[in-house]
């Protein structure tokens, strides 16, 4: 075991866990504050009524801004708000919502085992 790998395979290891923590935190913060909305009226201001149920079952009703052609009255959206606040949400995609969180969890798996299988082999 030299010094040398071990200053490679400790920082590969805790960057690995530290991003795979994140992803994890990442998606199950997009489970647990997602909820889907019904898009309503489109007013004059070009804001569209949205609205939705939190999982503790509070209905709640927002504008957001709808460049014209955006939102269809009727149309199913996807909104990630915030737990404590759930007039503050947003419109997400199912591609922004899930890939960041995917894309760190992966690379932090990656990363992680990488400097494990360093730290391995250091030890031997």
């Amino acid at each position: 075991m030299t010094l040398s790998q071990l200053l490679v395979a400790i920082p590969l290891t805790v960057i690995g866990s530290v991003l795979f923590a994140a992803g994890v935190v990442l998606l199950v913060r997009a489970l647990l504050r997602t909820a889907p909305a019904t898009v309503g009226a489109l007013d004059q201001d070009q804001r569209a009524v949205l609205r939705f149920t939190t999982r503790d079952g509070q209905p709640v009703e927002l504008r957001v801004p709808a460049p014209p052609g955006r939102y269809q009255p009727g149309e199913q959206v996807t909104v990630l708000y915030d737990a404590d606040y759930p007039q503050i949400a947003q419109v997400v995609s199912p591609l922004r919502l899930w890939a960041l969180p995917a894309v760190l969890a992966l690379l932090g798996l990656g990363v992680g085992l990488v400097g494990f299988s360093a730290l391995a082999a250091a030890v031997r």
